[in-house]
């Protein structure tokens, strides 16, 4: 199969992928579960092990339907407790965790494996609690902006160094910002801005706190 047989919003998703990781290689790319509405996007994903970031039930249902494996999913941990039990009932084992409750939550899931994001408000404590906290997340104020995107990169390094003062060993942190749209019509040159500023404060942030550099998740928010 050539570039040309394959369906344009997949090969526009391509795109940006590319767009971003010819900046930040190792980067890792996500798309929000509504975009698996588009069987030709869904194929996709699945063929290329994109991760899919699902927000509630709802979502996480939209994923299941899709095909997508569990292993490539990131739960955006929501009010409901029963949806975060189904999600690791399901093989799910990427979280984002923004409060004590959500915590809670998935320690008392019998699964054992569970790699949680701390969102930057979320509770510092989770450490204690049977969780293997393996980086940061927040969603970017203003994700028009690729600054934006890379002053939030330096405010979770920050609190990671704050973290390894405490004991915990951070290496990752997610960014999340903007419409799926960007990444669906292939704006390759927003997103290679955004990696770029991404990349540039990766490089003062690990310099100034004496980090190793993390590994990066970038995301749309919405559709």
């Amino acid at each position: 199969m050539t570039t040309l047989d394959v369906p344009l919003a997949p090969r526009r998703l391509a795109a940006s992928v590319h767009a971003v990781r010819r900046i930040l290689p190792m980067a890792g790319c996500a798309i929000p579960a509504v975009a698996l509405r588009d069987p030709m996007v869904a194929a996709w994903v699945r063929a290329h092990g994109l991760a899919v970031t699902a927000c509630g039930g709802e979502e996480l249902e939209l994923v299941r339907a899709a095909g997508v494996r569990p292993l490539h999913v990131v739960l955006r941990c929501c009010p409901v407790s029963e949806t975060i039990r189904r999600a690791a009932g399901l093989g799910v084992v990427r979280f984002v965790v923004s409060s004590d409750r959500h915590v809670d939550a998935l320690t008392a899931c019998p699964q054992p494996s569970k790699y949680v994001y701390l969102d930057e408000a979320g509770p510092a404590v989770a450490g204690e609690r049977r969780l293997d906290i393996v980086g940061m997340h927040c969603d970017v104020a203003d994700p028009d902006d690729p600054g934006q995107w890379g002053v939030a990169a330096e405010r979770l390094l920050g609190r990671m160094a704050q973290m390894r003062s405490w004991g915990a060993e951070l290496t990752r942190i997610s960014l999340a910002g903007g419409p799926a749209s960007a990444w669906l019509t292939g704006d390759t040159k927003g997103l290679g801005a955004i990696a770029s500023a991404v990349d540039d404060a990766l490089d003062d942030g690990c310099a100034r706190w004496r980090l190793p550099r993390p590994a990066v998740v970038l995301a749309p928010l919405g559709r």
